[in-house]
């Protein structure tokens, strides 16, 4: 033990699993069931119909939205023309 023990590095310990668990067997594959496909086809339909009524929506909400903006250029216009007839 020197002055400079502290600094030295500490060897390394690898740690292993424990005997049980490499002992155990590897897992068997999982196979899809038949089944699955017909549902996930389902799946894929009821997800492409959601999908097809945000869509609808928020065409519905940019018409709406449009149409204000058109309402608020109008009322833009008057105030300009109210303007510039009495500044003369």
């Amino acid at each position: 033990m020197g002055i400079f023990s502290f600094l030295k590095r500490k060897k390394e310990t690898k740690l292993g699993l424990p005997p049980e668990v490499e002992s155990l067997p590897p897992l068997p594959p999982v196979k899809p069931e038949p089944s699955l496909e017909s549902s996930s086809i389902e799946n894929l339909k009821a997800k492409i119909d959601l999908l097809l009524t945000h869509v609808d929506s928020l065409k519905t909400q940019y018409e709406t939205m449009n149409e204000r903006i058109k309402n608020i250029e109008q009322m833009v216009q008057e105030i300009r023309s109210y303007y510039y007839s009495y500044k003369k």
